[in-house]
């Protein structure tokens, strides 16, 4: 028999791109051409325009490709995680600490077993 679907479960990658770095290629590309439209309709010289805009598509493209290439399919994801989280977490009040010793804990001795009987 054939597999049918050998690629289920795979990330998708084109080229080396993969996952997030591909979607953000396609959209360099799309706005790049969004961008050369905008340019031909303000009547910039023929040239310049190509030359902006096709300097600009490599070299986001070429980016993506170095940065897919560096940190694997979710670096980005990983510095976007690494960007938010807070350099530090000042407590201004005791009450935090105070709640936590006014909780109950169970008693671990009345508990299961660690054998399991």
């Amino acid at each position: 028999m054939l597999e049918i679907n050998k690629g289920i479960g795979k990330p998708v990658e084109l080229k080396g791109l993969k996952g997030t770095y591909l979607y953000l290629a396609v959209g360099i590309v799309a706005c790049s051409l969004f961008l050369a439209l905008i340019l031909y309709g303000l009547d910039v010289n023929t040239y310049l325009t190509t030359v902006i805009v096709l300097s600009l598509t490599l070299g986001g493209v070429w980016y993506c490709m170095r940065m897919s290439a560096k940190h694997g399919m979710w670096g980005l994801i990983k510095q976007e995680a690494t960007r938010t989280q807070p350099k530090a977490i000042i407590i201004n009040s005791a009450k935090p600490f105070a709640k936590l010793r006014e909780t109950k804990r169970p008693n671990p001795r009345k508990g299961p077993t660690a054998s399991g009987r």
